[in-house]
């Protein structure tokens, strides 16, 4: 049973509330009522009050409000139209924040927001006023809403199968939440964090690199290669619905498949989430090792989802183990549109096929960020 914080929950006390005459007690069995008024009397005496006891109670979520008292969560203190007028926001701009966050869009008139979602309501202002397009805030937000989603998940797990005794009552199961909160949640946060910086540099640096004349990013000069992104099909859904074993495992096989296809000619990269990048000054090398994560990956049958693979071909400049440059990007952009269990080229890698190839045209593509369309091929073995 998970330690009662000191000074808190002292339990018995002197009866304040008639918790069946409430309601609080409805639906609960004989042996868990010990339990319930338990957790009952523990957050009468941590400041909570029977209005909020009631609501948490009939949408069966008790043992979630010492948590809640833990963050400071007061989910009944304003409207989004009260936040709006006090923020000076369109009441419909915070309603699609809510929505594109991946929560149910909310009434305008519903009090289920605190203090928390009027900072989020700040930022989304000041954004906006720094001259941001909202079209970009809201595909951004989105982007962020489904990343912590997976990491809340992953977390949720941890604590589920690693804090929670799948025999505990319903006051210890709140009460290791409450643990669990304390203890996980900042450091979850300040690996976010340190991930998100990570991150953001690298890409940040890639843009850089991208955007000037080659060699003029530092002393190493570009050296043409062709680089290869083989990415997991649906690996976010994956993680919407699997356990935290099962993306493990996924994320292993991935590794040993990368690994398997590389040779002295092609190198592996680096593994980012869902995907691997490789690199190799030899174009039809590459090729080859990208088909080969095709085929690896199917006799790996069910335990790995289906990979796509986009190739690119150019300079690009080497810094610390890394590669970064227009090549790169384009070719992280190529596999986003590939097909599954499908290996496309453009026209520059494809001319570094060699005979062993067979290719046939798939269109031009435009891309985000290209004035120009782009010309694809989808790549097989001839044989």
């Amino acid at each position: 049973m998970a330690a009662i914080p000191e000074g808190e929950g002292r339990w018995p006390l002197p009866d304040r509330i008639d918790f069946e005459a409430e309601g609080l007690l409805d639906g609960v069995d004989e042996s868990g009522l010990a339990a319930r008024i338990r957790l009952l009397e523990w957050l009468l005496d941590a400041g909570a009050e029977l209005g909020q006891l009631k609501a948490e109670a009939a949408a069966d979520r008790l043992a979630l409000v010492p948590v809640d008292l833990l963050l400071g969560v007061d989910r009944n203190r304003y409207t989004p139209r009260e936040i709006a007028a006090d923020t000076d926001l369109e009441v419909e701009d915070f309603l699609r924040l809510i929505a594109s966050l991946g929560f149910p869009r909310p009434d305008p008139d519903q009090r289920t927001f605190d203090d928390a979602d009027v900072d989020a309501a700040l930022r989304l202002k000041r954004l906006e006023a720094a001259g941001i397009a909202p079209d970009k805030l809201f595909e951004v937000t989105r982007v962020v809403g489904s990343a912590a989603s997976r990491i809340a998940e992953a977390h949720r797990e941890i604590a589920a199968s690693g804090l929670i005794d799948p025999d505990a009552d319903e006051f210890e199961a709140a009460m290791a939440l409450r643990q669990a909160a304390e203890e996980l949640l900042p450091l979850g946060e300040q690996a976010v964090s340190y991930a998100l910086r990570l991150h953001f540099v690298d890409q940040m640096r890639n843009e850089v690199i991208a955007a000037t004349e080659p060699g003029s990013f530092g002393r190493v000069k570009p050296t043409e290669v062709s680089i290869c992104f083989a990415d997991l099909v649906g690996f976010t859904r994956l993680g919407e619905r699997s356990e935290l074993e099962r993306l493990g495992t996924v994320a292993k096989l991935l590794e040993s498949v990368a690994i398997d296809v590389t040779n002295p000619e092609v190198r592996l990269v680096k593994l980012i989430g869902d995907a691997a990048m490789l690199v190799s000054e030899d174009g039809s090398a590459l090729l080859d090792a990208a088909l080969r994560f095709i085929e690896v990956g199917r006799e790996a049958g069910d335990e790995l989802p289906a990979l796509r693979v986009g190739v690119a071909r150019g300079d690009a400049i080497p810094q610390a183990g890394d590669w970064f440059g227009h090549t790169v990007n384009l070719a992280s952009r190529i596999t986003a549109v590939a097909r599954p269990y499908s290996v496309l080229a453009e026209a520059r890698a494809a001319d570094a096929a060699g005979d062993d190839f067979v290719l046939s045209s798939a269109g031009e593509h435009r891309f985000k960020g290209l004035s120009k369309p782009v010309r694809l091929f989808r790549v097989r073995r001839r044989s």
